[in-house]
C-alpha cells in the first residue's frame, strides 16, 4: 500500500490517492472528506497536511530526496515506513507542539548518521 497523491486528482490528488491506497471508492472517500469539513473544518487542515507531506505518484522516485535536512527521509529508510507518513507525522507534531518538535528535528539531524542502511555494530566489550 503506497500512501501517495494521485497525479490526476481534482485539487491536489489527496482523496483519489488515499482512496486507492485504502481500496475505497473515490466518491465515497470524497463524501466522507466533505462531511469531515462540516465538523469544525478538520478536513481542510488534514487535506492540506496530506497535500504537503504525501508525494505524488508520478514523482515517487524523487520522494526519498531530503527536503529540510533529510531527517524524515532517514527515519523512513531506517524504519521501512512510507516517506509521506513520516512527513505527515513530523508536520503534525510540529504544529501540535507549537514548534518544540523543530528542536528535536535538528537534534535528529546530528544524531542520525548519513549512511541510513549501515548495519548496527555493538561496541566491543573487553
Amino acid at each position: 500500500m503506497k500512501w501517495v497523491r494521485a497525479k490526476d486528482g481534482a485539487i491536489f490528488g489527496v482523496c483519489k490517492g488515499l482512496a486507492r491506497a485504502l481500496d475505497i471508492p473515490v466518491g465515497v472517500f470524497r463524501l466522507v472528506w466533505i462531511v469531515s469539513i462540516l465538523f469544525f473544518g478538520a478536513g481542510i487542515g488534514l487535506y492540506l497536511l496530506f497535500a504537503l507531506s504525501l508525494p505524488r505518484k508520478d514523482k515517487l522516485a524523487q520522494a526519498r530526496e531530503p527536503w529540510i535536512l533529510g531527517v524524515c527521509a532517514k527515519i523512513a529508510t531506517r524504519s521501512n515506513l512510507e516517506i509521506g507518513v513520516v512527513r505527515f507525522l513530523a508536520i503534525s507534531l510540529a504544529l501540535l507542539s507549537m514548534g518544540a518538535t523543530g528542536v528535536g528535528y535538528v537534534v535528529l539531524y546530528f544524531v542520525l548518521d548519513n549512511s541510513a542502511n549501515s548495519p548496527r555494530v555493538p561496541p566491543a566489550t573487553t
